[in-house]
């Protein structure tokens, strides 16, 4: 049944996503809370999978500024928005560049090179 066709306001969506999209947002919504709880304490796995939903996203729109994403730990793995010749290279944890292209975040745990500015991603919906 994992499989099945499921309406949302959305559009239909096939029901296993359904799971993902609540987890995302308790966790996400665990910390707007301001109760204590923060990125640092989603789950790796969460933190990964995020961050690759929300670059993935953000690099389908023309708006999105471009990046190069670089996340501790990931050894020579980035994630690119835009052409990333030139384009500035953001390095940080996981959980810590998630929440800064979701606006949950100021950034000021990540690392810019070359000139120390953080673009400023759009709004993510």
């Amino acid at each position: 049944a994992w499989t099945a066709p499921v309406e949302t306001p959305r559009g239909p969506r096939v029901a296993a996503l359904l799971v993902w999209g609540r987890l995302r947002e308790v966790e996400v919504h665990h910390v707007d809370l301001a109760a204590g709880y923060r990125p640092a304490d989603w789950p790796e796995a969460f933190s990964h999978r995020l961050l690759h939903e929300v670059a993935n996203d953000l690099a389908d729109r023309p708006a999105a500024p471009a990046m190069v994403l670089r996340f501790e730990g990931s050894g020579r793995h980035e994630l690119s928005i835009g052409d990333p010749d030139g384009a500035p290279a953001i390095t940080g944890p996981a959980p810590e560049l998630a929440a800064w292209l979701i606006g949950r975040s100021t950034g000021e745990a990540l690392t810019v090179t070359p000139d120390g500015v953080l673009p400023t991603p759009p709004e993510w919906i």
